[in-house]
């Protein structure tokens, strides 16, 4: 996804949305549940720490130092919630951005 394309989807409301949680085996893809396995690549990675609003800016810094490095996205963004954000202050909370690039 381009960053274009991140702020038309953002913007749209229209972003295909799915949420990863490592398992120790293949399951079978059950009702809404789809089990596939997603490969390790090289990454960039950002960390924002603060409220989810502030995740645009981190986002465009993101797709800003993948240009600039001459990288390209080559497959779905993940983020990464390493705490819980009712546990800590807004300020605390933190966000890892992970896009795989070539």
């Amino acid at each position: 996804m381009t960053k274009k394309e991140w702020e038309k989807a953002n913007e749209e409301g229209t972003a295909d949305i799915e949420i990863a949680i490592p398992v120790s085996r293949k399951e079978e893809d059950e009702g809404e549940f789809k089990f596939y396995y997603i490969p390790g690549s090289k990454m960039a990675k950002i960390v924002h720490r603060g409220p989810y609003k502030g995740l645009g800016q981190a986002y465009n810094k993101l797709f800003e130092w993948i240009g600039s490095n001459g990288e390209q996205i080559i497959g779905p963004i993940r983020e990464v919630y390493p705490n819980n954000p009712r546990e800590v202050p807004p300020e605390q909370i933190l966000t890892e951005i992970y896009a795989p690039i070539e």
